[in-house]
């Protein structure tokens, strides 16, 4: 299985939360939720986002995004670790969402995703394609365009997306 150290850098890709990343993530799952990935959008306005989902999977409410905001926002703000201004945003991953821990592969097999590799594979550093299983912290997707299957160990995958898909 892949460990706990390896995820907590996948979810949070920020590095100035690093020392904070327990308490925000043990804060949060004592509320009932999850944290799927935390980020740092560069814009004129610089925003920490964070994607947050229920820990029973059923839909996140604005009003429990607001409530989250504010017990982040405490957190951070009694650590003062991020020196820059930042706007913070607590949202639900949405229908693109990210795919970042082995159980979101295991949770959405059969669903088209894009990935993008550390290293090529077969001379691929990207594609888009169904998740067809996960066995042993390695993913075996069908690839979208030329149907080839694809098996990958986890570690070599830089990050996958779900792709919305109407039909």
């Amino acid at each position: 299985m892949v460990s706990d150290k390896f995820n907590i850098n996948k979810i949070f890709q920020v590095r100035e939360l690093e020392k904070l990343a327990p308490k925000l993530n043990e804060t949060i799952n004592i509320l009932g939720f999850k944290i799927v990935r935390v980020i740092m959008i560069e814009s004129s306005n610089k925003t920490l986002q964070f994607m947050i989902e229920r820990s029973d999977l059923t839909d996140i409410t604005i009003k429990e995004c607001a409530k989250l905001s504010r017990v982040i926002s405490e957190i951070l703000d009694a650590e003062d670790l991020i020196e820059e201004e930042y706007l913070l945003e607590v949202s639900s991953p949405g229908l693109e969402r990210p795919i970042i821990e082995y159980n979101d592969y295991k949770r959405f097999k059969g669903s088209i995703v894009k990935v993008k590799l550390t290293e090529k594979y077969n001379n691929k550093l990207s594609f888009k394609a169904y998740i067809k299983d996960c066995e042993d912290d390695k993913i075996t997707f069908i690839d979208n365009k030329d149907e080839e299957i694809i098996t990958l160990p986890l570690s070599i995958i830089s990050n996958a997306k779900l792709v919305y898909n109407e039909f």
